[in-house]
């Protein structure tokens, strides 16, 4: 009888307590909803497997398409491509890629417009192996969300492979073959559509049915370049944004929905980080989330740190609280809420969890998207408003070059904004030089020199002159009013800002030389130019001073570091020469070298005082000669490419160095 009696409390009990679990659970579904009401969550969708029973078909298919390669095909795959074909035939169409993003990108939804955004995906190429364009199309196809993926728009830039695209469209695959119900009919080899998928209707299609997604191909019949071609797909856009794409890419899972949050909130043009696939070896590897691009007064593109807020979790935290008290204020009266928010007073514990948790989110640095002054590699997607908004890529701009900074440069000062995106990851095959020609027998180097000219005398104002600075040799390259005009014509009509407005606000770790250098530039002696042979080991040497790409130095002014535009500084150490050369004794007997070594941090006092002095890597401008200040000793080309210190001599002609730009008397 009394263990009924206690049954009975104890179901007294429960029912309070279920009651009051049930209320909870009902408050949190209530807030999620409200919260999102406007917002449509998606979520990654994992990439398709083959059906097993379709596995030897499309083995067979793939292995027919790549071995219908021209018979002409080069005999040294690597001096044609610059990566290794045999590899990527080996790999296949497809293959698993490491997950590189951050934990924190799998763990949450992605909150995209109500409204279906169609992207159109335009990849333009020269000369590219079948299986690496094929890889690029088939990750596409498997890894990004059908209803999304609008047109795929292929520009053959007159390739020495004339049947690539009307092969790759024969192919009795997914996303190539036509629909059994659709009849096949004979392809132009000028533009060709492929229809993926026979369903007209995406959004009330059965689950096994799919939105219809097309291809478009078109060939140069003469080449044109990347920036044409990319042009001329452009102009065959009907989807809602355009995003650009490399030949040699491998898009990785979720890769799509990042981009296309950012895009619905507001951004105008976004970009993935871009994983490194080796040259070599093809092996996929994870790249730094904490780069961003830039580009020095050259107008070459470098990766840079990104910049990281000062704003610590914390202090977030109250800003948003803060927030939070304003808005309560002007809220009305619990009476006169709606239903629909009524809740939020009475359980506004579950507020404040939910807000913390999206602070947590929000400071994620390792997720958050970030600004950037330039896209990376030039793979970034946009609206096709805005990108013809724009006049899209300068057409004045020949083959390759410059037209990624100068879209960047535009798109910033004309209103728009670049962000680049961690959760969003896609792997590049970055190749160290062009392993095709340009057209009309001109070279990389003089071809950068006018893009790159062009570009400073349309957007860069006064500060152009730091870019002849930097390039002497563009001055004498020939441009007339018309290359320009056009440029000057759309900063008028859109009101954009002066390219001072960009230093200060968007790219303020491009500093000016006159702020904190005392020259910078081209270092020469005579005729020839010191410069890092390689990166990897520091090897110094003197080379000629046209060399494309060669190093420029910079003379601080605060701590009279010798920087070069790779970030490392020059350095003095006391070892004797192991490279044996005819040197002079007085030479020979100081028992020094020069190497490149990190750059010291220093200590800046509160007038600007140096803390912390690195006498190694501190040189001194005394008229034509550049003294390293600890051992007195200066920098000496004796002998061809020799670059060492050796005692000063007055009016030696191999102890003159030259600056391209100095900033002050000698």
């Amino acid at each position: 009888m009394k263990l009924q009696k206690r049954c009975w409390h104890c179901r007294l009990l429960l029912l309070p307590i279920a009651l009051l679990l049930l209320t909870c659970i009902f408050s949190c579904v209530q807030f999620i909803e409200y919260e999102y009401a406007e917002l449509e969550v998606e979520r990654y969708e994992q990439a398709q497997v083959l059906p097993v029973a379709a596995v030897s078909d499309y083995v067979i298919a793939v292995r027919e398409f790549l071995g219908a390669a021209p018979t002409g095909a080069p005999t040294a795959p690597w001096e044609f491509y610059h990566y290794n074909a045999a590899r990527s035939d080996a790999i296949g169409a497809l293959r698993a890629l490491p997950d590189t993003r951050d934990a924190s990108c799998t763990a949450r939804p992605y909150h995209l417009a109500a409204q279906r955004a169609r992207v159109s995906i335009i990849i333009a190429f020269h000369n590219e192996a079948r299986s690496a364009l094929l890889r690029t199309v088939m990750t596409l196809y498997h890894r990004t969300p059908r209803r999304y993926l609008h047109e795929l728009i292929l520009i053959d830039d007159c390739s020495a492979d004339v049947d690539l695209l009307p092969a790759m469209l024969n192919l009795k695959l997914p996303p190539f073959m036509r629909n059994s119900s659709t009849p096949q009919s004979p392809t132009t080899p000028t533009t060709n559509y492929a229809s993926l998928h026979s369903s007209l209707n995406a959004s009330n299609s059965a689950p096994t049915s799919q939105p219809q997604v097309t291809i478009k191909t078109a060939r140069n019949t003469r080449r044109l370049g990347v920036i044409a071609s990319r042009n001329r797909g452009a102009r065959l856009v009907t989807g809602d944004y355009l995003l650009f794409l490399d030949s040699h890419c491998e898009v990785n899972v979720g890769w799509l929905e990042p981009l296309l949050e950012r895009l619905a909130i507001g951004a105008v043009a976004v970009s993935p980080v871009l994983d490194s696939i080796n040259a070599e070896s093809l092996e996929y590897a994870a790249s730094s989330k904490n780069l961003m691009g830039g580009f020095d007064w050259n107008l070459h593109f470098h990766w840079i740190p990104r910049t990281q807020s000062t704003q610590s979790q914390p202090q977030r935290r109250d800003q948003y609280n803060q927030q939070q008290q304003q808005q309560q204020q002007k809220q009305p009266a619990f009476g006169e809420l709606s239903s629909e928010t009524a809740y939020l007073q009475q359980f506004s514990w579950a507020r404040r969890r939910f807000s913390e948790a999206r602070i947590r989110r929000d400071t994620n640095s390792a997720a958050t998207a970030f600004k950037s002054p330039t896209f990376a590699g030039g793979i970034f997607m946009i609206s096709r408003e805005w990108f013809f908004k724009l006049n899209g890529f300068n057409p004045l701009l020949e083959t390759w070059g410059g037209e990624s900074i100068e879209f960047s440069i535009k798109l910033w000062l004309c209103g728009g904004q670049i962000e680049i995106v961690p959760c969003s990851r896609v792997g590049h095959i970055f190749r160290k030089q062009h392993p095709f020609r340009f057209p009309n027998g001109s070279d990389s180097q003089t071809t950068y020199l006018r893009n790159s000219k062009i570009i400073a005398e349309s957007w860069l104002d006064a500060y152009k002159y730091f870019f002849y600075a930097s390039k002497p040799a563009a001055k004498r390259i020939a441009i007339n009013s018309n290359d320009t005009e056009q440029s000057h014509q759309l900063r008028r009509a859109l009101n954009c800002q002066p390219f001072s407005w960009y230093l200060q606000n968007v790219f303020p770790q491009l500093k000016l030389p006159n702020d904190d250098f005392i020259a910078f530039g081209a270092l020469s002696s005579g005729e020839l130019c010191l410069h890092i042979s390689n990166h990897a080991t520091g090897q110094l040497h003197m080379t000629s001073c046209f060399q494309n790409d060669v190093t420029h130095w910079y003379l601080h002014r605060q701590n009279s570091q010798l920087q070069a535009s790779s970030g490392a500084c020059l350095h003095v150490v006391a070892d004797v020469p192991k490279r044996a050369t005819p040197l002079s004794n007085a030479t020979r007997s100081t028992h020094f070298r020069v190497v490149l070594r990190p750059c010291v941090d220093q200590d800046v006092g509160e007038r600007g005082h140096n803390q912390k002095q690195t006498p190694s890597q501190r040189w001194l401008r005394r008229g034509g000669l550049l003294v390293h200040q600890q051992t007195q000793l200066c920098l000496d080309n004796p002998l061809s490419d020799v670059v060492v210190v050796s005692h000063c001599r007055n009016a030696a002609p191999s102890q003159l160095f030259r600056f391209a730009m100095e900033l002050q008397r000698l």
